[in-house]
């Protein structure tokens, strides 16, 4: 009689870490563009927020490698695991140009865009912890819609954004410098809807 080894839940605890310094990450982001001091400093939290989540990443791919048995398909791990990482990914690059550009005052817009971020990033929150009650079907997708509206809200302030720019009169070389950011923002924004992409695909999956 063969006896297989038991399913290695553990996967759902790294979602659960890795959306949770997703969050955190973002909540601080958007606390340091409200009060906007110092661009290095902010990039230099960022960017342990972002080695956090690579750790996580990595530890996920770890077990990945050593488990027999997984709760959802090894591509759907992966794919998760990869696309909340590429949320941190944008923000640190979001944050480190800030600090490279030296840029002061921070754009309304790109504050508008920080706020929608931390939605999404809660969102996005709510419906990884859910994962393993995958009978909670509706509850699950309802947080993936929300990402989706946070998505669309985040499009229309990034064009409002780029117009506004365009036609600020500031320097062509400021202008591409918060084109730069405003972008990398969008990115963020972006992933979210990655990851709810993701989880909204193992929901059907598996209803």
């Amino acid at each position: 009689m063969i006896k297989f080894r038991p399913t290695n839940n553990k996967f759902y605890d790294f979602f659960d870490r890795a959306t949770d310094v997703v969050v955190q990450a973002a909540i601080h982001f958007r606390k340091g563009l409200e009060d906007f001091q110092d661009g290095h400093r902010l990039a230099e939290d960022i960017k342990g927020f972002e080695h956090q989540g690579d750790e996580i990443t990595h530890e996920t791919m770890e077990m990945l490698h050593k488990s027999f048995i997984t709760p959802l398909e090894r591509g759907d791990i992966r794919r998760l695991i990869m696309a909340i990482d590429d949320i941190l990914d944008s923000l640190d690059d979001a944050a480190r140009r800030i600090a490279l550009y030296e840029l002061n005052p921070i754009l309304p817009n790109v504050q508008r865009l920080a706020e929608v971020l931390v939605r999404g990033a809660e969102a996005v929150q709510k419906a990884v912890h859910e994962l393993p009650h995958l009978r909670k079907r509706k509850g699950i997708l309802d947080h993936c819609i929300e990402v989706h509206h946070c998505e669309d809200e985040g499009d229309r302030i990034y064009h409002l954004a780029l117009a506004s720019l365009f036609k600020s009169g500031m320097e062509p070389l400021t202008v591409v410098k918060w084109k730069d950011i405003i972008e990398e923002m969008e990115h963020a924004i972006d992933s979210c809807q990655d990851v709810a992409v993701v989880v909204a695909g193992i929901v059907l999956e598996h209803s």
